[in-house]
């Protein structure tokens, strides 16, 4: 057996005051003893025989509750003293004592400590002022037997009472302002109620409160819906609710207050009181809105006069207690009710602290989730030291209705689960559906995800179309004037694949833009533009939209289909405004505010089933940084969450390769999603929708009213009559629409149009492109032998068995223009229930939309 000097244990708390002749004479009677991990040190149940002094390693102090549940209650090292409590108390055992590592341990037996304790009186002080500082219940008590008993069980419970954080846990403003409240309200001793939604963890808002106060103040705990039940209940259940309601209300009283023998139902013995056992401490209960009424006006004559009486006794007894009580409903309604005493909740809410639900502060999800990983590893045997971006991701986005209480359950199950350091989003368990609210996220596709992290996609793509851009525009202005295989591809190719890619990738044309692409490579500016002049803001997409109209006239009034050179001019001028108005205003200024084919794409792209946004509960809770909006993340100036509500996302992906915490969606959606969406729909919208159906018809319709037939390739200018017709032919369908909007008593026209005019945008989108696509069906085989004639390969090619049939193509007309029809009439039908549109109004419009799909089928 190996000897322990005194120096060993000098730097020990129990011994720091003794002089050197005190600690031989210890030193003398402590014997060495070694254990090994998961060893058991004392056991649980065994008569109190000894205590140990830690040397070395670590120890861990577990509790078996009823169920047969492990619980830890606390983990000591070097120089703590375990086994003295029970020594003090002549009570066995309460609790297991298990090595956690190799530990060294001084052992000291009972009769030893006891001789000890007489010998040397600084001893027991020293013993003293460790358990005050441990139990932070010490008080001035009269007998020594009481003294004792009261200190082993507030230690009991008090260890239940530790607040599981030294503070409440988050990172939002809410929560350091909270911080502040219960550290402000431990320095007092006002009543105090704390309410919250379930789940809301307002038992450690209290515990908090009493761990902000002084050291030497003992704190019980009562959950008046479910208290300890009466001493010595006989096992008959109760009947009827009316006597579950006199025994719940005998068990409060008896938990509070105490009684004597045979003051209650079924008791035998004297039993002791919460609030006598807490006297000079605090008193926590919970669900106070569970207390019987009898019980709260005992409880509101104690904080009266401070005096109470034991169940069966007439001795008055007195008591200074605080009270924290907490609800999870609110108590006017109760009050006014009937069902909880006025006057103990004006004595209670001098002092209330409302708990903020989980949902509305999300920003702490991830630091209470990071928070918990250290407790629930030592609850599992785990060693999970992180969670990843994607998962904590998945926590987030949940509206967690249980709040903190959910979340425990979540990442304890997720703790569980994972056998690696890193929680992954399969790991997190939760209520709901990947295909949340019709989406369905692409990114979550392996392949889709690799290509979207590729920094050269989709630039790429300018590599195909700057050169055929460049070759078009040079040989529309250099070629044929007429039968221009150049002027044929644009029209009959590049305009279709406009819209098309429009509807099927959003606004994902403009990231390969060939005129964006020439004047970055021009090097005009790299400065993007976020804040840009108010009138830009103002009147620029209504200034490109205007040009979208003309141009869209002047497409079929100067016959650019047939004549080259006005094409050329066409794509050469818009080239140049491009250019110079990033000059002036910023890399991307044209693109966002003045470009009118932009203006077209961002239209169209509102019932694109593709669409890219941010999780906003990402964006607002764990986003510390403006990394997204630099400028070589986003070219459009966007903050990600931002994107799902702006017609300005052009899909370039840097965001996804960006953003450190995974918060970018691409959505495979519900083409109405755009239209529905009450953040994209505005008058100036609506307005537009309407009038771009207006130009089709007048595209297509000026000539058949001027006594022409449409030409599909259009040679003949329009004189100033067609482009007068052509131009009142918008104004008046616009003018049937905004006449349609009044209500039958000429209310509300307004929000009536905002919301029934995005319906004709799927008419106008299909109508648009049949404007190129049925050139293309008749005339579009033409393009074959044009093509090999502009590059002299008649010598080479057979232009005839290269030339494809494109007449089957025909069959589509029709069917794209009713299924357009039958996309604006349901979304009409939507709009009019989320909306309440008239009944009036949605017949007009109803009408009106029948009347243009008969148009379209005529003019196209």
């Amino acid at each position: 057996m190996a000897a322990i000097s005194s120096e060993t244990i000098s730097g020990i708390r129990l011994f720091s005051t003794l002089n050197r002749e005190q600690l031989d004479r210890i030193a003398r009677h402590l014997q060495l003893r070694e254990f090994a991990p998961g060893q058991i040190i004392l056991s649980r149940n065994e008569p109190a025989l000894e205590l140990y002094v830690i040397l070395a390693g670590r120890i861990r102090v577990e509790l078996l509750d009823e169920g047969g549940q492990v619980l830890t209650l606390t983990e000591l090292g070097i120089g703590n003293v375990i086994g003295e409590r029970a020594i003090l108390t002549d009570e066995k055992r309460s609790a297991d004592v298990r090595a956690i590592t190799e530990v060294q341990a001084a052992r000291l037996s009972r009769e030893d400590f006891e001789e000890l304790l007489d010998q040397i009186p600084a001893l027991y002080a020293n013993l003293s002022r460790i358990f005050a500082a441990q139990l932070g219940s010490w008080a001035h008590r009269h007998q020594r037997e009481e003294s004792e008993h009261r200190e082993v069980i507030t230690n009991i419970i008090g260890w239940q009472l530790l607040p599981e954080f030294g503070q409440f846990p988050g990172a939002s403003h809410w929560v350091r302002l909270l911080n502040q409240r219960l550290q402000q309200l431990g320095g007092t001793r006002s009543h105090v109620l704390i309410l919250g939604e379930p789940g809301t963890w307002k038992d450690l808002a209290a515990r908090l409160i009493h761990f902000h106060s002084e050291a030497d103040r003992p704190v019980l705990f009562l959950d008046c819906a479910s208290p300890p039940p009466v001493l010595e209940e006989e096992n008959e259940p109760a009947e009827g609710a009316s006597q579950r309601g006199v025994l719940l209300g005998l068990a409060q009283e008896a938990a509070l207050f105490g009684h004597a023998s045979q003051g209650a139902v079924y008791a035998r013995r004297v039993r002791r009181g919460m609030i006598e056992l807490a006297a000079g401490g605090d008193m926590i209960l919970r669900n106070v809105d569970c207390l019987a009424l009898a019980v709260q006006e005992e409880l509101v004559d104690f904080l009266d006069t401070g005096h109470f009486t034991r169940r069966g006794e007439t001795k008055l007894r007195s008591a200074r207690v605080r009270i924290i009580a907490t609800s999870g409903k609110a108590l006017e309604p109760l009050i006014d009710s009937g069902k909880f005493n006025g006057e103990l909740y004006r004595k209670l809410c001098g002092e209330t602290v409302e708990l903020a639900p989980l949902r509305e502060r999300k920003k702490d999800i991830p630091v209470i989730a990071k928070s918990l990983l250290a407790s629930l590893n030592a609850k599992h045997n785990r060693n999970v030291r992180r969670l990843s971006q994607d998962a904590l991701n998945r926590l987030v986005d949940h509206d967690w209705p249980l709040n903190a209480t959910e979340l425990y359950q979540v990442v304890s199950r997720a703790v569980v689960v994972c056998s690696d350091t890193e929680i992954q989003p399969e790991h997190i368990s939760l209520q709901g559906h990947p295909f949340e609210d019709g989406r369905f996220n692409l990114l979550t596709l392996p392949s889709l995800e690799r290509l979207a992290w590729n920094p050269r996609f989709p630039k790429v793509l300018r590599w195909l179309t700057v050169p055929a851009f460049l070759l078009i525009t040079l040989y529309t202005l250099l070629g044929p004037a007429s039968d221009n295989a150049a002027n044929l591809a644009a029209w009959t190719l590049g305009w279709p694949a406009l819209i098309l890619t429009a509807f099927l990738f959003a606004r994902g044309w403009c990231s390969f833009c060939p005129m964006e692409a020439i004047g970055e490579r021009l090097g005009v500016t790299s400065r993007v533009v976020r804040d840009p002049a108010p009138w830009l803001r103002s009147f620029g997409p209504s200034l490109s939209f205007a040009a979208l109209v003309l141009i869209l006239l002047m497409e079929q009034a100067t016959g650019m289909f047939s004549h080259a050179a006005a094409t050329g001019l066409l794509l050469s001028g818009m080239l140049t405004a491009t250019v110079s108005a990033d000059l002036v205003i910023g890399r991307r200024g044209w693109c966002k505010f003045l470009c009118p084919l932009g203006r077209i794409v961002s239209l169209v792209s509102r019932i694109s089933p593709l669409e890219m946004h941010s999780n906003h509960n990402v964006c607002l809770s764990r986003c510390r940084v403006d990394d997204c909006i630099k400028e070589k993340a986003c070219p459009m100036g966007l903050h990600p969450s931002g994107v799902d509500s702006s017609d300005h996302c052009v899909l370039c992906l840097n965001c996804v390769r960006n953003c450190p915490h995974h918060s970018m969606q691409l959505d495979l959606r519900n083409p109405t999603c755009g239209v529905f969406n009450k953040a994209r729909r505005g008058f100036r919208e609506a307005f537009f929708s309407v009038t771009l159906l207006g130009a089709v018809i007048a595209a297509k319709g000026t000539p058949l009213l001027a006594g022409r037939q449409p030409e599909l390739f259009p040679r003949t200018l329009w004189t100033l009559e067609d482009y007068l017709l052509a131009l009142c032919l918008v104004a008046g369908f616009t003018f049937l629409a905004l006449i349609a909007s009044v209500a039958v008593r000429g209310a509300r026209w307004r929000s009536v149009f905002t919301s029934s005019g995005l319906a004709y945008l799927p008419l106008a989108a299909a109508g648009l492109f049949l404007i190129f696509f049925r050139p293309l069906v008749e005339g579009g085989a033409r393009l074959v032998p044009l093509a090999v004639s502009a590059l002299g390969a008649e010598n080479f090619l057979d232009a005839t068995a290269l030339t494809p049939e494109l007449g089957t193509l025909r069959l589509l007309i029709y069917p794209i223009i009713l299924l357009a029809a039958l996309f604006s009439w349901v979304v009409l039908a939507r709009l009019q229930r989320l909306d309440g549109l008239p009944p009036a109004a949605l017949l007009r419009h109803r009408l009106l939309i029948l009347g243009a799909t008969a148009i379209l089928i005529k003019i196209l």
